[in-house]
């Protein structure tokens, strides 16, 4: 199911899905606004962003931040949903949701990190394409929705539906081969959250896009790990690598100093297979992001370094 592209004048709802915006960066979420009002935009608030619970670890309770998702699905007036941040509890809406009403009312989907537990779990469920892209906050062109390349992104693959990635970083093979499938996956450490539900996603013949925040060699290999013995590399067509913090932009060294990459542990990983691996730096934490339609088909050629996505919006 694919989604309405957006159209100067139309209506982008705002929401905190998992981690709550306070008042220090409710001037990154006020840059935000005056970023989605640049591209002939309308704003809306959900009701909850500022909110925070008890435990000051998300934007209210689950009850609440599955309310302003079901509202906002609702809300006729609005063509997209954005997250505008991850954080960690975003997988205590899943049962909460109203996957009916999304299915009756599709429209644009977009968040990032944490929120790739709701992008997957909203695909699974429906079928409706959703969008692996920056978080809404903005402020640092570095690491937050304010650089000119995610404003073009944005305008490119939600308001023209091109398909076409803007490489601004070296792409490297790191397996030869080409392949077609569906784009799924997003963060690693937050797609296993979905491991053993309802809502793992369908990875037959897909594209596994892959990103990390803060994570370090141990941690990748244990996740690694579960993917391979989980099955997921049985079914896949490829995998693509995105900017990982943590391994891109500080180092990893293993115990005798030597530098590890995470395309590195992947290949490792995936020794018993042949299926194209690319290594890119225009999605992930911390960086200038292009969007990913999580469930649209996409075609790979990674010896030529090729990654172009089909179309993915109405």
């Amino acid at each position: 199911m694919i989604p309405k592209k957006l159209e100067k004048g139309d209506t982008v709802g705002l929401i905190a899905p998992s981690n709550y915006t306070d008042k220090e960066k409710e001037i990154l979420l006020n840059n935000a606004i005056k970023n989605v009002e640049g591209f002939g935009l309308n704003v809306k608030k959900g009701k909850y962003i500022t909110t925070k619970n008890e435990y000051g670890t998300s934007a209210g309770t689950p009850e609440e931040r599955a309310s302003d998702v079901n509202t906002m699905f609702a809300d006729k007036e609005i063509k997209m949903i954005w997250c505008v941040q991850g954080g960690v509890t975003a997988n205590e809406i899943l049962g909460l949701m109203d996957y009916d009403l999304i299915k009756k009312n599709p429209k644009i989907f977009m968040g990032l990190s944490d929120n790739t537990v709701l992008l997957n779990a909203i695909n699974k469920k429906t079928g409706l394409i959703t969008f692996y892209g920056p978080d809404a906050k903005a402020g640092n062109k570095d690491e937050y929705f304010d650089s000119e390349y995610s404003h073009q992104e944005f305008k490119k693959r939600l308001m023209q539906g091109s398909g076409e990635i803007n490489k601004i970083s070296k792409w490297k093979c790191i397996r030869k081969g080409k392949a077609k499938g569906k784009i799924m996956g997003g963060h690693l450490g937050c797609l296993l959250k979905l491991a053993g539900t309802k809502y793992w996603p369908d990875l037959n013949n897909s594209i596994l896009v892959l990103e990390g925040y803060h994570t370090d060699i141990r941690t990748t290999q244990w996740r690694l790990t579960q993917l391979k013995q989980m099955g997921v590399f049985d079914k896949l067509a490829g995998i693509v690598i995105g900017f990982v913090y943590g391994f891109d932009k500080d180092s990893q060294l293993d115990a005798d100093g030597n530098r590890v990459y995470f395309e590195e542990l992947v290949l490792e990983a995936t020794k018993d297979y042949d299926f194209p691996i690319l290594k890119i730096n225009e999605f992930g934490h911390k960086c200038p992001c292009t969007i990913l339609p999580i469930g649209g088909m996409a075609e790979l050629d990674a010896e030529n370094k090729k990654f172009k996505i089909e179309k993915c919006v109405d």
